[in-house]
């Protein structure tokens, strides 16, 4: 039986890596998290595409587990 894919919310590369030590096949990012975890603000619609890209590369440079973002 299969069995449904887990992903796990990584708001930055070190979570992105203690996702796939914890065995997780695939991670997200949110605009949530980009907000909270890079700027320290709340969601509010504030972060804009360049913010999240930033986050995307980060943890795509330490992390081969797909993301979705």
């Amino acid at each position: 039986t299969k069995q449904p894919l887990q992903v796990v919310g990584a708001i930055n590369a070190n979570h992105a890596l203690l996702a796939r030590r914890a065995g997780f096949k695939a991670i997200y990012l949110s605009g949530g998290g980009v907000a909270a975890g890079s700027l320290g603000i709340p969601d509010l619609g504030i972060t804009g595409l360049e913010d999240v890209l930033i986050d995307v590369r980060r943890i795509t440079d330490v992390c081969d587990l797909p993301l979705l973002v």
